[in-house]
């Protein structure tokens, strides 16, 4: 590595280690809007399957498309959020500290889509029992790697939210595992919510 290099390197580790305490661009209202649409989501997927319970396989094309508008809104919304206190802050759209959070929440979410394309393929083909329940568990334990990781250049409000899910993305593994929607209302709905108040209350909305 040459001095230059070194150099860019070492401004961008002091970037990420200072950030957080000199300010925050999280956005309070991104987590409010994630955790509407989650709940939205949640109320949403029962309907269908509900609908479709003697065809689900119709249930389950129907539910990628709503939890993809989930993930949609919520992404839109905290994009949209972020860059509007960003440039508040006199801030680029894109800079080094945005690359390395992006390396480091990617792995978490690669495991994640891969886990739930590998469950649904076995239930479609046949392989073996419907393993849906394990989704949210998957999910949320991606998720909590993620944020937890992404808090260690945060406000600590993303890595409690970080803990909170690795802690309850077990508990349906356990009890919860039948009742998926009551732990994807809880997470990603709840959890989200008392995030998003909290981030407002500290940081602005």
């Amino acid at each position: 590595m040459n001095a230059d290099k070194a150099a860019r390197e070492l401004k961008v580790i002091r970037q990420l280690m200072e950030r957080p305490v000199r300010y925050s661009t999280m956005s309070g209202l991104s987590g409010i809007l994630a955790g509407l649409a989650a709940l939205a989501g949640v109320a949403a997927d029962y309907a269908i399957s509900s609908a479709w319970r003697t065809r689900p396989v119709t249930a389950m094309k129907f539910n990628v498309i709503v939890w993809g508008g989930v993930l949609a809104v919520a992404f839109a919304g905290a994009v949209i959020c972020t860059r509007l206190r960003e440039l508040r802050q006199n801030m680029p759209f894109w800079s080094a500290v945005k690359k390395r959070i992006l390396l480091t929440i990617l792995p978490p979410f690669v495991a994640g889509v891969g886990l739930t394309l590998i469950l649904a393929y076995r239930w479609y083909a046949g392989w073996g029992p419907n393993e849906w329940g394990l989704i949210p568990t998957i999910w949320m334990l991606c998720y909590g790697l993620a944020l937890w990781q992404v808090g260690l250049f945060s406000p600590v409000e993303v890595r409690l939210l970080g803990a909170a899910f690795l802690a309850a993305g077990l508990a349906p593994a356990l009890w919860l595992q039948p009742h998926t929607y009551w732990s994807l209302g809880v997470t990603l709905g709840g959890f989200h919510l008392v995030y998003g108040l909290a981030v407002w209350v500290r940081h602005g909305g």
